[in-house]
């Protein structure tokens, strides 16, 4: 796996991705369950990931709305957190981080399907 390849965790579904079409692979896409935890435990903190509706770590760093840097970086998160590595690195064997990262920036900005990209962003922000 490279950091252009999406782990199946990144598609929503139970499992993750159970509905994946490569037609419109974007369906589903960066809405999984995982990732909303980790999402969760980003912005709001560790004690929320699970359902506790606090706001606590998002007003602090005055999170208000969720942009693509934040999708990418619980992204990056969520990876490392599955990952066999105790230590933080930016490249992972053949996989590198700040790529995948920068990779997922660059798909929800320059996705052609701008509806795709604004209704993903309208999710994560509801």
């Amino acid at each position: 796996m490279t950091a252009i390849d999406f782990p199946v965790f990144l598609w929503a579904g139970n499992p993750p991705g159970i509905g994946y079409d490569e037609d419109i692979m974007n369906e589903g896409l960066f809405q999984g369950y995982f990732l909303e935890r980790i999402m969760r435990h980003i912005f709001t903190g560790p004690s929320t990931a699970l359902g506790d509706d606090s706001r606590a770590n998002a007003f602090l760093h005055d999170m208000s709305t969720v942009e693509a840097e934040h999708i990418a970086y619980a992204c990056v998160q969520a990876r490392f957190a599955i990952s066999n590595k105790n230590k933080w690195a930016e490249a992972d064997g053949e996989f590198n981080n700040r790529a995948f990262y920068y990779n997922i920036i660059d798909f929800i900005r320059e996705c052609e399907d701008r509806d795709w990209a604004q209704g993903l962003l309208k999710w994560w922000n509801k």
